[in-house]
């Protein structure tokens, strides 16, 4: 059973080539993209044609004393998703608090977790002040998202979640058919470099319902933003915990959901 430790990095045994380890998982192999023959309607008539499509697996991840999670994802990245998964859920605090990751007969649909004991999160209250933006940042910030979204640009199927410091840093990033996988695995990488306390802008493509707000709350995330609209449980969970919530994102302007006290020219 081979098996992938996560503590300050995440790994496979690294190759004898290699000094330094790189983040792998059986998963990170398999295509993320694939290339097959369609059908468009167009002028009246059917057309064949090639188009890339987004690869989309089951991920079931077993942990000691639960019932097995499953996430449907992009393969790829998985140790990284795995942390922030289990982080969003209470379940981790620190990339220590994982104390083994292992991939069954070298299966990148199955991962088998082993964890320290951990108080899940209780009573979360409202965020710091901090910090405060600058409104114009905001479409500095869309820009350079957009420009990483490889594998939407490819497949237009993909969601991906950026995190940033508030001088617009890139701290972490993340694409996934899955709109909470993306913020999963941008989380996870982010936890696991030691970063997540620095992250103050969370970027998403999705719409921003109350579990990505949630998700947010948890990582201690004071402003997240998306390019789709905000539900009203999302805007409720925003004002609760303190978030300053922002949608909509096109070229020319965006909606402030909730707490807009923290965008200063």
């Amino acid at each position: 059973m081979p098996s992938t430790q996560f503590s300050l990095s995440v790994r496979t045994q690294p190759s004898r080539e290699s000094a330094t380890p790189r983040p792998e998982t059986p998963g990170q192999a398999r295509e993320l993209v694939r290339g097959t023959s369609l059908e468009y309607y167009c002028d009246g008539s059917l057309h064949g044609r090639t188009a890339m499509v987004a690869v989309e697996e089951t991920l079931r991840i077993t942990v000691s004393g639960l019932e097995d999670i499953l996430l449907s994802r992009t393969p790829g990245d998985d140790a990284h998703l795995i942390a922030g998964h289990l982080f969003s859920l209470g379940l981790i605090r620190t990339p220590a608090d994982i104390l083994g990751m292992a991939f069954p007969d070298n299966d990148p649909g199955r991962a088998v977790v082993r964890l320290r004991p951990v108080k899940s999160r209780r009573g979360l209250g409202p965020l710091p002040d901090g910090p405060r933006i600058d409104p114009e940042r905001i479409f500095r910030l869309r820009d350079r998202f957009e420009q990483r979204q490889r594998l939407y640009h490819s497949t237009r199927a993909t969601h991906a979640a950026a995190l940033f410091r508030a001088d617009g840093e890139l701290l972490a990033y993340g694409e996934d058919v899955s709109r909470h996988c993306a913020f999963d695995k941008a989380v996870g990488l982010a936890l696991e470099n030691r970063l997540l306390a620095g992250v103050e802008i969370a970027m998403l493509t999705s719409r921003l319902a109350s579990d990505l707000a949630d998700k947010a709350a948890t990582a201690r995330i004071p402003v997240l933003c998306g390019f789709s609209a905000a539900t009203s449980a999302g805007m409720e969970l925003a004002e609760k915990h303190g978030i300053t919530l922002i949608g909509r994102i096109s070229a020319h302007g965006f909606t402030v959901y909730a707490n807009g006290w923290r965008l200063r020219p």
